[in-house]
């Protein structure tokens, strides 16, 4: 039996990605929003509860007809329809500044270009936009009707993968996902796709922030930290028989 994560080796991620498979069932693909409705369903969804940044994101297509609505609407407007989202203040304040940055530098408010670029230039041109960091730029991509190579990184995940070992317990986004996309070259973009919601379907079920369920987890024998929590515990044995 395998003790701990095997190091960037893609065939350990195939074996995670199927054994959580077996706990969650396959991930249908839901329908796809077009790139720009992504980015903004993504940068409302930083730090912010799934249900409620997916209310917000509706509250903004039923009160503005369009995006450029939004880029163009007083910002104090806009925040009252995001209220319920964290950093609401901030968040509307950003999302206004991207929206007209975009257009500005896209020449129109639309991301369906992103389509002609590489991954990397890709992430690079969505993070030069102010608010915007790996984890945004990386869901417009994969997210979208895009579907591009790339990995989104959230809180769950990054938690996972430190607990697993795959990165230090220290790393962050960013580490979390030059590691996994060197780890996963057999990975088509669908594949990566399904790899974040299982992980985070973990996260947020058994691998949780104050909490770790690791007595019910289907991949307890590929966790470093239940390996070493493991080795401890022996160790504490030994030493009340002597």
């Amino acid at each position: 039996m395998q003790t701990m994560f095997s190091f960037g080796q893609s065939a350990a991620l195939r074996t995670i990605q199927d054994r959580l498979r077996g706990v969650f069932g396959p991930i249908r693909d839901a329908k796809r929003l077009d790139p720009l409705s992504q980015f903004v369903r993504s940068f409302l969804g930083s730090k912010t509860y799934d249900r409620r940044s997916w209310d917000a994101f509706l509250r903004l297509t039923q009160t503005y007809k369009s995006w450029e609505a939004v880029a163009d609407a007083p910002v104090q407007e806009v925040e009252e329809t995001l209220r319920h989202v964290t950093f609401a203040e901030a968040k509307a304040a950003d999302l206004v500044l991207a929206l007209q940055k975009i257009r500005a530098r896209a020449g129109t408010l639309n991301l369906d270009f992103l389509a002609g670029l590489a991954v990397p230039t890709a992430l690079v041109w969505l993070e030069q936009i102010h608010g915007v960091g790996r984890k945004i730029a990386a869901a417009t991509l994969n997210f979208s009707s895009l579907r591009k190579r790339a990995f989104v990184v959230d809180t769950h995940v990054l938690r996972v993968m430190q607990r697993f070992g795959f990165v230090k317990p220290n790393a962050d986004n960013q580490a979390v996902y030059d590691a996994v996309m060197s780890a996963c070259e057999s990975f088509d973009a669908d594949d990566l796709y399904e790899l974040h919601w299982y992980l985070k379907g973990l996260g947020q079920k058994t691998c949780m922030p104050y909490r770790a369920h690791c007595e019910t987890c289907a991949l307890s024998d590929l966790c470093l930290k239940r390996v070493q929590e493991d080795a401890v515990a022996v160790t504490r044995s030994r030493r009340v028989g002597v």
